[in-house]
């Protein structure tokens, strides 16, 4: 079989952002007050892995958070994540696989539930962005993983069929 395509996940694959996201979700909550901070057992036990959204939606449900606040500490913790993603190194060796795939004329997409922004700052800053045929961040399409709907929309933008894609979650 011929791979055409290969489309990698951003978060857990390109870069490991758990603690980076927990820390800047807390950071924003310490901002409204330190009793919607996360401690890391509630965190590893009931959030990690959900969107801020749902994290929030529990926060109200659990500690009595103003859903008011929403938007102010989505705001935040986008600003903090821009922040720490700025200061991510490059990956040389994700670098020297994305240029392998590219020399053997393999298409490259990364599908992430990441904001576009996050997903652009870390192809940049990790020395990827030149490597990547295209991407799709979940401000893209209406359904965000795990519907198939953004590695749909990577293969048809690329004319590459399923069957010679691999999808690396």
């Amino acid at each position: 079989m011929n791979i055409e395509l290969v489309i990698f996940d951003l978060d857990g694959v390109i870069i490991d952002s758990r603690e980076l996201h927990y820390e800047a979700l807390n950071d924003s909550l310490n901002h409204i007050s330190g009793d919607y901070v996360i401690g890391r057992e509630e965190h590893l036990s009931t959030f990690d892995g959900l969107p801020t959204t749902k994290k929030l939606e529990l926060l109200t449900k659990n500690k009595g958070l103003d859903p008011s606040l929403y938007d102010k500490i989505w705001k935040k913790k986008q600003e903090s994540t821009r922040e720490a993603l700025l200061d991510l190194p490059k990956d040389y060796k994700l670098i020297e696989i994305f240029s392998y795939l590219k020399d053997r004329d393999i298409k490259i997409a990364v599908a992430s539930n990441s904001i576009r922004e996050s997903v652009k700052i870390t192809l940049l800053q990790k020395g990827l962005l030149k490597f990547v045929d295209c991407f799709y961040s979940n401000e893209d399409v209406m359904r965000s993983k795990p519907n198939p709907e953004m590695y749909y929309r990577c293969m048809i933008k690329l004319g590459c069929c399923a069957k010679k894609t691999i999808i690396i979650e």
